[in-house]
């Protein structure tokens, strides 16, 4: 039955474009010692009973309580073996969600976690926390920009510890900043209700909705430039030519670009590569993808070509849409981001550390 309800309000969520994109969020549920926590390569909208792994509680509880090395390869590599180690028999072909730490410090049943753009438009923003408390008081609890995996399971341990010692309970929400939230519950109802007060408070302090809408742009220019990517990356290649408003908005000029050229987020990161390039005319596609190339060691994806939009380059249709679509959150966060005080990236040691990390 348990399992049952995990799998259709996976389905539901995940089927939902506002909550979700390519393979964003997770869900768990527990029962008795067992969590069955989403796999790692699973979609939330498709995922079966099959694609959930079984754990062992006790196990994964014992992780909080060892002293791990500084070196981040070394620590991470270590507390991952361990949460391998808690796959309960019969699942080791299966790979637990990197965030299975997080979800095993909620007592409640079910837990869900989500990036939404609404969302992430508070926890993106300069004044984040101070709108948090606003919004919503003691009911929610905020957690700062960490490194993932152990670091930041451990900043989660130590405070919500500290907010039932401080509020008589268990916390049922954490908002973490330049990434998400979470939500948890004894009933699938109570996930639904949460989040969606959430989201409708929230909703009403938007100052600016992001018009993804197609926008008035060079057709002349557009082709001459989209030859070139063909020219550069090959036949390969996959292209995606987005002109909406927003794109065109942030195309505009260098200074416009500098709002949208820092990641928000590490599904920036890890679906369309560190940094976008901004280009003005023709000549500076190969240049700047040359020198891109030879300052990160892989070619860039998302280009910003002034009187054009967007340009999102893969080599295969999937990953060409995945870029596309994490990139127009992007600029959905940026927008919303705007009522709260503004949009604050993530500083370039957690860009760089979600880069090796992923």
């Amino acid at each position: 039955m348990i399992l049952e309800q995990l799998v259709n309000f996976s389905n539901l969520y995940g089927s939902n474009e506002e909550l979700v994109l390519a393979g964003g969020g997770n869900t768990s549920a527990k029962d008795g010692d067992v969590m069955y926590i989403k796999g790692s390569g699973t979609s939330l909208s498709t995922i079966t009973a099959e694609g959930f792994v079984k754990m062992s509680r006790e196990k994964i509880a014992e992780i909080f309580t060892k002293v791990y090395p500084d070196n981040d390869k070394e620590r991470e590599a270590l507390c991952l073996a361990d949460v391998m180690a808690s796959r309960l028999p019969g699942e080791e072909s299966k790979r637990p969600s990197v965030e299975t730490t997080l979800h095993s410090l909620f007592p409640q049943r079910f837990v869900l976690h989500l990036h939404p753009a609404l969302v992430n438009g508070v926890t993106c923003a300069k004044d984040g926390q101070k709108w948090a408390e606003k919004l919503f008081g003691s009911s929610i609890l905020w957690i700062e920009p960490c490194k993932p995996g152990y670091t930041l399971a451990k900043l989660c341990y130590d405070e919500m510890k500290s907010y039932k010692e401080n509020n008589g309970k268990d916390c049922e929400t954490l908002l973490l900043a330049n990434h998400g939230i979470f939500i948890a519950d004894d009933t699938v109802e109570g996930l639904e209700e949460k989040l969606f007060s959430v989201m409708a408070k929230l909703r009403e302090n938007i100052v600016e909705e992001p018009d993804l809408s197609v926008g008035e742009f060079d057709g002349d220019k557009a082709q001459i430039i989209f030859n070139e990517f063909c020219d550069i990356f090959g036949e390969d290649s996959v292209i995606a030519f987005e002109p909406s408003a927003l794109s065109l908005k942030y195309a505009q000029s260098k200074a416009s670009f500098e709002e949208i050229k820092t990641p928000f987020s590490p599904d920036q990161v890890v679906y369309c590569k560190a940094y976008p390039v901004y280009i003005e005319e023709k000549e500076d596609i190969k240049v700047k993808t040359e020198a891109y190339k030879k300052e990160y060691g892989f070619l860039p994806k998302i280009f910003f070509v002034k009187d054009c939009g967007m340009l999102c380059v893969d080599f295969t249709e999937k990953g060409s849409e995945i870029g596309v679509a994490l990139f127009n959150d992007a600029m959905k966060i940026s927008v919303y981001s705007k009522a709260f005080g503004g949009a604050r990236p993530m500083n370039d040691d957690l860009i760089d550390f979600i880069g090796s990390y992923k």
